[in-house]
């Protein structure tokens, strides 16, 4: 049987490094995991590979299953959104 997916911790965790704006991407590969570690692996490779040019995958993978249990104890996001 495999593992439930917290989404709603994933996405705050993805929300909090500021890798997430929208759940629908991560709701469609987080489908398809095994568990978190596959699930942020394939959202990273899909929604976010640029990140892979300055950080190692299995880095970007521990630093969001950190912060799963964190709740609102987030650090700063990684990317910033400019939008106004």
């Amino acid at each position: 049987m495999k593992p439930a997916i917290n989404h709603e911790a994933l996405s705050g965790a993805l929300r909090a490094l500021g890798m997430l704006n929208s759940a629908s991407p991560l709701a469609a590969v987080a489908g398809e995991a095994r568990d978190e570690a596959e699930a942020i692996r394939a959202y990273i490779a899909h929604e976010r590979p640029h990140l892979l040019s300055c950080y190692d995958m299995e880095t970007l993978v521990g630093l969001v299953t950190a912060l799963l249990g964190e709740g609102a104890n987030y650090p700063a996001a990684l990317e910033q959104s400019h939008s106004r």
